[in-house]
């Protein structure tokens, strides 16, 4: 064979055999389909009904439409009939009514070229053969109605189909008689902008995520779209947006079924318009708590913004419990000094004698890195560096973020720790950083990250320690304790109990001893499962060996004061 010297682009005929998986074959999508139509063919109202004929449900889509000038058009796949201003404007595929395909049909409409009405029946089979199809003259004398014969699941979804398509739909929809509830797709925005033909709605909720977000309406067929959404420190609210589209050709959605937006520049101008909005609504709200990157972008974006509001959390000690940083109250206006995030026994440690008074000369707070570039924030004085010194038998040696105890150091008493921490004036000083040495009560040492085992976990305390067991117990719980999640795991609350016993056990062993902490561990365990067992108003004495345990009744005069 030769080659062509030409080729052009076409539709085979075998795509007609295929149109029955052009469409979900669902209520929802049939009626959004039909009501777009409706809307173009210039309909003010749209009757959605449902009878049995002959023993077969029917859908009935009636609309007071121009209705449909030539027959063929309506079942040309790709010839949509609409007229040059629609067909710019909209861009209309002419593959709406094959969001039937598959199923019975019949339509009658008047043709006003014609002035005449005219129906037609499409057999299930009928639209992928290319069989054809007999025109028949029709009593209607204005408008579109289309019977369908709904397949086995349409009746039980049909109320909740109307109900959706209707939502947004800028005609009024009657379902069963009864009007549909309509709302405007942007209500309860903050702030509402026109942009190229659209409209462009800002909210603001709690914890949004734009991916799965019906954030695009096209005339009450609503599609999920990724938008622009700004998240502020702080705030467990977020600024995204839903854009409505009322005049817009160049936005465009993936055909057949349209469930998406074709990515395209429009689109990405639209993003980037949808963002601008989204900072001039910040904007008219006075003040903010963008970070400085957020700040930046928002004047590329010709909005100008002031600094983030300059107040800061007091700083308090994280848990390990999930991480959890606990935020204090606002600071503004006073001398701060910013202390960075490091691990919670290390700040759990230093925060005994860090949050007394004012040890490093202002007001702790905790650090927010996105704010660096604000001229008030660079301006704060802050932590450079903070660590432990601990002297014992063995010698002065370092402890912290990115050092770890000497192999062979044990739980127990030492002559002294010292926290060292070291303050840079401002984000740009150049001089020396001024350094402080605070003695501390204890230090806790995991010995494989704060999230070790207490076996695992160095815990060492000067001799001159006036801590107590329960805050010791509590200490070592808030700087230790991090459940696993696992799905073998045991409940949050069954590893929160374990973990308290053995820091109880841990704390009075090292400040009681022995032999009261294997008392105290004993009365845990008594508390726990026996005591419950034991009668009301009754007493019974329990004598306890290693191997053995002889219980009796006593009487309350008999039994002395527990250990």
């Amino acid at each position: 064979m030769s080659l062509p010297a030409t080729i052009h682009t076409s539709v085979g005929q075998s795509m007609i055999s295929r149109v029955t998986r052009f469409y979900n074959n669902s209520a929802h999508d049939a009626l959004i389909e039909l009501l777009q139509n409706s809307r173009r063919a210039g309909a003010t109202r749209v009757d959605i009904d449902s009878f049995d004929l002959s023993g077969r449900p029917v859908l009935v889509i009636r609309d007071n439409g121009s209705g449909i000038d030539d027959p063929a058009k309506l079942v040309t796949l790709g010839d949509s009939g609409w007229n040059g201003e629609i067909a710019s404007r909209e861009d209309p595929a002419g593959m709406g009514v094959f969001s039937l395909a598959g199923h019975r049909v019949e339509i009658r409409s008047f043709s006003t070229a014609a002035n005449q009405g005219w129906s037609v029946v499409i057999a299930a089979d009928a639209w992928e053969s290319g069989s054809p199809l007999t025109i028949e003259p029709c009593s209607i004398d204005g408008g579109t109605e289309i019977l369908i014969d709904m397949p086995s699941g349409w009746s039980e979804t049909l109320a909740a189909a109307a109900k959706k398509a209707a939502a947004h739909y800028p005609l009024q929809v009657f379902f069963q008689g009864e009007p549909c509830a309509r709302s405007d797709f942007l209500a309860e925005a903050s702030r509402v902008e026109t942009w190229n033909g659209c409209r462009i709605g800002v909210f603001r909720g709690r914890n949004y995520r734009s991916s799965p977000e019906e954030a695009v309406n096209f005339h009450g067929l609503t599609v999920a779209c990724p938008l622009p959404s700004v998240s502020e420190v702080g705030g467990d609210q977020c600024w995204h947006v839903r854009v409505d589209i009322v005049d817009a050709p160049a936005l465009q959605l993936v055909l057949p079924a349209r469930k998406e937006m074709v990515q395209n520049a429009a689109l990405t101008d639209l993003r980037e318009a949808a963002e601008a909005a989204i900072y001039r609504t910040i904007a008219a709200a006075g003040s903010h708590r963008l970070v400085h990157e957020q700040w930046l972008r928002a004047h590329a974006l010709g909005v100008i913004l002031p600094e983030a509001a300059p107040w800061l959390s007091t700083w308090l000690p994280r848990t390990a419990d999930g991480d959890g940083i606990v935020l204090g109250e606002h600071v503004a206006g006073v001398p701060m000094v910013l202390v960075p995030n490091e691990e919670p026994h290390i700040e759990q440690c230093a925060g005994r004698v860090l949050c007394n008074a004012l040890p490093l000369g202002g007001v702790l707070v905790r650090e927010v890195a996105g704010f660096e570039g604000y001229g008030w924030y660079d301006a704060l004085a802050r932590v450079s560096a903070l660590s432990f010194s601990v002297e014992s038998d063995a010698g002065i040696y370092a402890y912290g973020g990115d050092t770890l105890l000497p192999e062979g150091i044990e739980s127990g008493r030492v002559a002294r720790i010292v926290l060292e921490v070291a303050v840079k004036s401002s984000r740009e000083a150049t001089g020396e950083d001024k350094r402080y040495s605070l003695p501390v009560d204890v230090l806790i040492a995991p010995d494989e990250g704060w999230y070790a085992d207490l076996d695992q976990t160095a815990i060492l305390l000067p001799h001159d320690s006036s801590i107590t067991p329960h805050e010791l117990a509590s200490l070592i719980e808030d700087a230790c304790f991090c459940p696993g999640d696992d799905c073998g795991d045991d409940s949050w609350e069954t590893q929160h109990n374990y973990f308290e016993k053995r820091a109880r056990h841990v704390a009075n062993n090292l400040l009681l001893g022995e032999d009261a902490a294997i008392l105290e561990r004993i009365r845990d365990v008594l508390h726990d499962e026996v005591t419950w067992l034991v009668p009301e108003g009754r007493c019974v004495a329990i004598v306890a060996e290693h191997s053995e345990v002889s219980l009796s009744y006593v009487t309350a005069e008999a039994t002395s004061e527990p250990a």
